[in-house]
């Protein structure tokens, strides 16, 4: 990957990281477990939606 795209992808990943923890993450672990926890937030109770509906 040249130089320039990995730059920008890492600024990338550091702002995201910002957004979500107000910081970086520590390590991919604690970024795995932040994103497993949004998952599991975002797919919560998705089974309940349309029941009762025809």
């Amino acid at each position: 990957m040249p130089d320039n795209l990995r730059h920008a992808h890492e600024r990338n990943d550091e702002v995201l990281e910002r957004i979500y923890t107000g910081r970086c993450f520590k390590n991919d672990t604690e970024r795995l477990e932040k994103l497993f926890e949004l998952y599991t937030k975002m797919t919560a109770g998705s089974g309940k939606q349309g029941k009762g509906r025809k």
